[in-house]
């Protein structure tokens, strides 16, 4: 065996462990290095006081914030698309995304934040919170079709024309199908749940200690057979 097939070999059975669930005393982790110890370990937290929480609903401005949201206001003022005031009309103006593992929903507190993805609502923008800060769009329209589905028409930055449907799937927990269509009418669906509603789901945490490492994979779900069943 060459070498470099020694090394592939041995770094390999380091990481035996990342792909199993382990118990450890009162954690059940999902990964964790074999290698690095705890400088990664993904479990699952039942602590309803976790600071995992308070982190995936984060919604406070800071100045990288504030700059990010104002250049996408002057991307807007430069094509001419004025902002109008107008209360929204969906009542859950907070959102986080929810996963799928194993058949269950959870809420996930990444490794790295900047794949977190969140959403709000204000009286005259419709918020994108992604990596790169929060991203102003116009809402050229919004509507209420039933007590359990919205409909949003947006313009902004990252797409010039986009229909959000908003589909509720369980009023109880505030968890939502999101069903984009872009300018190319293809489709893109994700669960998203209310923000003040996400300590009624179990929470997954990726904690990575030394440096940003992978992040958990989840299950794609068959949107189109839940939204057939509502």
């Amino acid at each position: 065996m060459t070498p470099r097939y020694l090394l592939l070999f041995a770094f390999f059975c380091l990481n035996l462990p990342l792909f199993s669930q382990i118990k450890s005393k009162d954690t059940t982790f999902i990964e964790r290095s074999a290698k690095l110890k705890t400088a990664q370990s993904i479990y699952f937290d039942n602590n309803k006081n976790s600071k995992g929480y308070n982190d995936i609903v984060d919604f406070y401005f800071g100045k990288f914030d504030n700059d990010t949201y104002k250049q996408s206001l002057i991307y807007l003022k430069d094509r001419k698309l004025k902002l109008i005031k107008s209360k929204p009309i969906i009542p859950v103006v907070k959102w986080v995304p929810i996963k799928q593992y194993k058949g269950k929903l959870y809420v996930y507190r990444p490794c790295d934040f900047y794949s977190h993805y969140k959403i709000s609502v204000n009286d005259s923008t419709f918020i994108d919170w992604t990596g790169e800060g929060p991203i102003a769009n116009k809402i050229l329209a919004q509507s209420k079709i039933n007590d359990k589905t919205y409909q949003f028409k947006l313009k902004g930055f990252y797409q010039p024309n986009r229909t959000l449907l908003i589909h509720i799937i369980d009023t109880e927990n505030m968890i939502a199908v999101f069903e984009e269509t872009d300018e190319k009418k293809q489709k893109n669906y994700y669960f998203m749940i209310a923000a003040n509603k996400i300590k009624n789901m179990p929470l997954i945490v990726n904690n990575c200690e030394t440096y940003k490492q992978f992040e958990l994979i989840f299950e794609i779900p068959n949107f189109a057979k839940i939204l057939q069943n509502q």
